[in-house]
């Protein structure tokens, strides 16, 4: 079987361009390097680099906060219902910070069933 020299310039353009639209091997290998230059970042360690410290109060009126008569948690300046948004921008500040305020409204509810404290 003889290929005709303008079948095979066409074959050759065909191929071209099936790598150029898969991106070819030069592509393959910046996304491979990529995906590994990327796997190596720590995004916690990025997250913690201008984050202020985990250091958060033991007590609800430490967060600024107690329970109303209605057993509602609220901000004892502003009445406000607690706000997850402290600070703009450090979702994970504000993760911990919500944590802990769990914790101490845990250990306060615990002391309220169990020992019938009055807050």
């Amino acid at each position: 079987m003889s290929i005709s020299l303008s079948s095979f310039i066409f074959l050759q353009i065909w191929i071209n361009m099936a790598q150029i639209q898969q991106g070819g091997p030069d592509e393959k290998e910046k996304t491979t390097a990529l995906k590994d230059l990327l796997s190596r970042i720590d995004l916690d360690e990025l997250m913690k680099k201008d984050e202020p410290p985990l250091d958060f109060p033991d007590t609800l009126e430490g967060f600024e906060y107690a329970f109303n008569e209605k057993g509602q948690l609220r901000h004892i300046k502003t009445g406000e219902p607690f706000v997850f948004n402290y600070r703009e921008d450090l979702h994970r500040w504000n993760q911990k910070r919500y944590e802990a305020l769990g914790e101490v409204c845990y250990i306060y509810s615990i002391n309220f069933v169990f020992f019938n404290f009055k807050y």
